[in-house]
C-alpha cells in the first residue's frame, strides 16, 4: 500500500522524527488552517507535484483560495488530487536524501545522499559517488560505528542528531513492516534535520499490520472523491485505493472484502474500490462504472462481483452496457454474475459483446492476467 505524504509524515511524528507543522483540508471553501504564509501540497500517490503545479506557496487568504481550488481540480500523471496538505513554510539550509527499501534489493538497505531534494534515479545516473549504501542486519540493525562512518562521508557536523534520526527511521521500517521508507528531502532547519517530505510503502500482507492499514483505508473515505458521492446520497461508498490498476465494483461489503484478498493473493493490485449498497439499481451502476473510470487512477482492468440477492441482474447487466455504450470504454472488464435474474442478465452482457463468470477464482484470475498485460 502506498500512501500519501501525509499519512507517511504521520507515522514517521509516531516514531519520533521531526516533521513540519501541518493540517490535511479536503474542500475548495476551506478555512486557512495554518498562519501566512504557508505551502499548499497535492496529495496524489505519484511524483511530479511540483513540476505540475500541485505545490505553491500561499501568502494571503486570496493566494490561498484561488490555489486550494486550482490544486483541488488536478489531475497528476492520471491521479486525481485528493486532498491538500497545508504546511508550514521552512527553509532548509542544507537538504539530503534517506531512505530504507526493501524494493529491488536482497536485504534491507539503507541509501543516503547529500543530493537531497533531488529524484535519487537522477542522482544515480549523473552523480552516482554522490549516493551511499549500506545493507542492514534484520536482526541487529546498523551499529553505532557505521552510523559513524555515514555521518563523516557525508560531512554532516552533528554526528549525532543524524545517528538518532536513522535510528529512528530505522525502527519505523522494520516496525511497520514498510517496504520503503523515504524522506526527499531530509532537511536541516535550524541546524536540527526535519522530514520535509514522505514516502511510505507497507507490506499489505504484514498479518500485524492489517489494523492498521484498514483503519488507513477507512480515513481515506474522508478524501475529495469520496465527499462527492457522499454528497449526491446515493447508496455507493468509494473507496480509493490507489497502489494497482484495478477498478473493483461489489454490490456487497463482505463480498468485496474476500474479492479484495483472491486479488491480493494472486498477485493484483487494486486502485479502488467501490460498493454499489442493497436494493441499487442500473443508474447506481453506471454511476459506479463512471467514479471507478473517473477518479484519476491508472486503470488497467475492471472487476464487478455480483450475488443477485436485493439487486437484479438485469437492471446491473443494463447499467454496465450502459456506460461502455455511452463512454466507448476499450479496457477489459470481468463480470462475475449470479443469483436473481441472472439468465436475463447473462443475456444483456452477451448481446453487447462481454463475457460473465460464476466461478469467482476464475474471474479474479482473469482480471489480474489482463491488469498485468494491459500496456
Amino acid at each position: 500500500m502506498n500512501l500519501y505524504e501525509f499519512e507517511g509524515k504521520r507515522i514517521l511524528s509516531d516514531f519520533g522524527i521531526p516533521v513540519p507543522k501541518s493540517e490535511m483540508i479536503y474542500a475548495k471553501d476551506a478555512d486557512a488552517p495554518l498562519t501566512y504564509p504557508f505551502v499548499l501540497k497535492a496529495q496524489v500517490l505519484t511524483g511530479g507535484r511540483g513540476k505540475a503545479g500541485g505545490i505553491r506557496v500561499c501568502a494571503n487568504e486570496a493566494e490561498f483560495k484561488k490555489n486550494a481550488a486550482e490544486i483541488l481540480d488536478m489531475t497528476i500523471k492520471g491521479h486525481r488530487v485528493n486532498g491538500l496538505l497545508c504546511e508550514q513554510m521552512v527553509k532548509a539550509e542544507r537538504e539530503l536524501y534517506l531512505s530504507i527499501t526493501l524494493q529491488g534489493v536482497d536485504r534491507p538497505t539503507l541509501i543516503i545522499s547529500e543530493a537531497g531534494g533531488m529524484e535519487i534515479e537522477e542522482v544515480a545516473k549523473t552523480n552516482p559517488d554522490k549516493i551511499i549504501k549500506m545493507e542492514i542486519d534484520p536482526f541487529t540493525g546498523l551499529k553505532d560505528y557505521q552510523l559513524n562512518s555515514l555521518a563523516k562521508l557525508l560531512g554532516y557536523p552533528d554526528v549525532q542528531d543524524l545517528i538518532a534520526l536513522i535510528k529512528k527511521v530505522q525502527k519505523a521500517f522494520f516496525d511497520t513492516k514498510a517496504l520503503l521508507v523515504e524522506i526527499n528531502p531530509l532537511g536541516v532547519v535550524d541546524g536540527k534535520l526535519l522530514a520535509m517530505d514522505s514516502k511510505f510503502v507497507l507490506d499489505d500482507n504484514a498479518r500485524n499490520m492489517r489494523n492498521k492499514i484498514e483503519a488507513i483505508e477507512e480515513e481515506r473515505k474522508k478524501l475529495a472523491n469520496v465527499l462527492a458521492v457522499e454528497k449526491e446520497k446515493t447508496t455507493i461508498t468509494f473507496v480509493p485505493l490507489g497502489s494497482g490498476e484495478i477498478g473493483l465494483i461489489s454490490d456487497g461489503a463482505g463480498t468485496g472484502m474476500l474479492t479484495l484478498d483472491l486479488i491480493y493473493d494472486g498477485g493484483g493490485k487494486v486502485a479502488s474500490f467501490c460498493e454499489l449498497g442493497g436494493t441499487t439499481s442500473a443508474e447506481v451502476m453506471y454511476r459506479a462504472m463512471k467514479l471507478t473510470m473517473e477518479s484519476g487512477f491508472p486503470i488497467k482492468s475492471i472487476l464487478v462481483v455480483l450475488i443477485g440477492g436485493f439487486n437484479r441482474m438485469d437492471d446491473m447487466a443494463n447499467g454496465i452496457t450502459g456506460y461502455i455504450k455511452d463512454h466507448k470504454l476499450d479496457i477489459p472488464i470481468f463480470t462475475r454474475m449470479c443469483g436473481t435474474m441472472e439468465e436475463e442478465g447473462k443475456r444483456i452482457m452477451a448481446e453487447a459483446g462481454l463475457a460473465t463468470y460464476y466461478d469467482l477464482t476464475e474471474t479474479v484470475n482473469q482480471c489480474i492476467k489482463a491488469s498485468l498485460e494491459v500496456k
